[in-house]
């Protein structure tokens, strides 16, 4: 009699105890503990309880009066029940394990070391929706980050659904993560450990980095949405927590608090005022990108001279890293040496129309020379720039490889974040409006500005290889392929078919 009075109180406990579990979270949902330990002591009672109601219910079930099913409708409730108390304590409390080919879902220990340093809330809004292709890889990534500390959030909006606010963040393209702060924000459009690691740090950071470009002198303007503008890596870098400014002319007050100075293919020569200016901001740890388009005015020559560069002729022509069937000129370069900006590349450049650059170690004697991007052994810088078919002639034109994109370090300085650094790229097109959105070129655009800017060292964190290794093919493969599938399988299949016919027509 005592043990019936017993399992009766023991039901009705865990009966509240369940209940209080569900309904605690809703009113006190800091209190996580009190939910987990009323979901446990539920799941002990009802279990205890099935356990000495078992022949009782066995025998229960087998008289008349139970057989039209009142049986298995206790037992389906009773185990139901524990079935879903204990899919509510795995999906609260559940550990994890990451068996991926490459971790994919493990966050490396530098990411573990900022967030654990985090002093601020950080808000992380995704827009974009379930159809969208990159959207399992942002649900992945950032429901990692929120589960490691309080002070991040992750809301996930559609922008459909929601324009006026797509609109607030000035939202252009599906699948971009906004970081932000009460003082800063930083968009993405690449769900990676790196960047949204980076991120972190910078709209934590009190200060932005500003970057300077200079337009007295015919470059491409920053203000031109036009095609041939910098309009898109304007907005760009401006989401990338950068103060961006357009000056007239180089002057000694400019080189004081810019982290980085820009030219984008000057068209007319620099005074020699500017040239001065320029020399010093270098000599005291500047930091400079300069886009050089060919046929272009050598503005700079006299400044590159004093590196050990000369910016080279012609126009380069690739057979092997041309653009699919284009124009030979228009160069897909995959191609690229080990350097903080390049290491984590895995889609090409689009470079239209490009020149090489050269470098002697007598002259640059003081400073570092890393080629960034190469061309194929089969190409040349074509010398004849009237030419429209290009083709290589040994006693004008200079055999590959040859080197379109080049970083240089000063060695006399002490530190490595008081060395002067220089970008050089013999194009300037691939940061235009019209070749900004290729995925390649915004990468390399934002990864170069990084490292000039000092903010490539924040964190380094080794890319993890894909499961899925895409395959992009040269011009050369593209052929390949298209006799294999087009002409040599078809063709097969048809002679194998007319062979089984005739042989059959022959028993």
């Amino acid at each position: 009699m005592e043990i019936g009075r017993l399992l009766s109180a023991l039901g009705i406990t865990g009966i509240l105890l369940a209940l209080a579990g569900l309904i605690v979270p809703f009113f006190f949902p800091q209190l996580n503990w009190v939910t987990t330990v009323s979901e446990a002591l539920a799941l002990i009672c009802f279990i205890t309880l099935f356990v000495f109601h078992f022949q009782r219910i066995k025998h229960f079930s087998q008289q008349r009066s139970t057989r039209l099913g009142l049986n298995s409708v206790i037992a389906v409730i009773l185990v139901g029940a524990i079935v879903v108390i204990m899919n509510f304590l795995a999906a609260r409390h559940a550990p994890e394990w990451d068996f991926s080919e490459t971790q994919h879902f493990t966050l490396s220990r530098q990411t573990y070391q900022v967030l654990r340093k985090l002093e601020q809330p950080v808000a992380i809004k995704v827009f974009s929706h379930e159809r969208s292709p990159n959207y399992a890889s942002f649900h992945d990534l950032l429901t990692t980050y929120a589960k490691e500390t309080e002070k991040i959030t992750v809301d996930f909006i559609d922008p459909e659904r929601q324009p006026e606010l797509a609109k607030k963040y000035a939202i252009s393209q599906p699948d971009t993560a906004v970081v932000e702060t009460p003082t800063r924000q930083i968009s993405l459009n690449e769900a990676s450990e790196n960047e949204v690691t980076n991120a972190l740090l910078r709209v934590t950071q009190s200060t932005r980095k500003g970057v300077v470009f200079l337009t007295g002198h015919g470059e491409k303007g920053l203000t031109d949405q036009q095609s041939s503008g910098l309009s898109r890596a304007r907005d760009a870098l401006t989401k990338q927590g950068y103060a961006v400014e357009a000056i007239p002319e180089m002057t000694e007050e400019h080189g004081k608090d810019t982290a980085l100075i820009v030219l984008a293919s000057p068209q007319s020569p620099l005074p020699e005022t500017e040239v001065t200016h320029l020399q010093h901001y270098l000599e005291t740890g500047g930091h400079l990108l300069l886009l050089i388009d060919p046929q272009g005015h050598d503005a700079v020559q006299t400044l590159s001279e004093h590196w050990g560069v000369t910016l080279g002729k012609g126009i380069v022509v690739d057979e092997e890293h041309r653009l699919g069937r284009g124009s030979p000129t228009a160069l897909q370069i995959r191609t690229f040496t080990g350097h903080d900006i390049t290491d984590e590349f895995t889609v090409p450049i689009l470079l239209p129309v490009s020149r090489y650059i050269d470098f002697d170690m007598e002259k640059g004697k003081d400073w570092d020379f890393v080629s960034l991007a190469q061309t194929s052994n089969s190409s040349w810088a074509e010398m004849n720039l009237s030419n429209t078919t290009p083709e290589f002639n040994p006693e004008d034109d200079l055999k590959g490889p040859l080197t379109i994109a080049a970083a240089l370090t000063n060695t006399t300085s002490q530190t490595a974040d008081e060395s002067a650094k220089i970008v050089i790229i013999g194009n300037s097109a691939f940061a235009t409006n019209g070749y900004f959105t290729y995925p390649g070129n915004t990468d390399f655009f934002l990864k170069t500005v990084a490292w000039l800017a000092n903010e490539g060292h924040l964190v380094s964190i080794t890319p993890k290889e894909p499961a899925f290794r895409p395959f992009v093919p040269n011009p050369s493969q593209e052929q390949a392929l298209l006799f294999f599938q087009v002409l040599f399988l078809p063709l097969f299949t048809l002679f194998l078919g007319f062979s089984v016919w005739k042989k059959r027509r022959q028993l």
